[in-house]
């Protein structure tokens, strides 16, 4: 299993679909990279922690 993270100009209308579809995150326009760069780290924690 991968961990999929989706970034760019995507309408907040499509999140629902995205995460629905497997992304594990969605970062809109505007994120910073620090707090990405710390979501990414946290999901990749979660992920390692279940034994995945």
């Amino acid at each position: 299993d991968i961990l999929v993270f989706v970034g760019g100009v995507i309408p907040p209308q499509d999140y629902d679909f995205l995460y629905e579809s497997g992304a594990a995150l969605v970062f809109g326009p505007g994120t910073r990279i620090p707090d990405a760069a710390g979501k990414v780290l946290e999901a990749v924690q979660k992920k390692r922690a279940k034994g995945c």
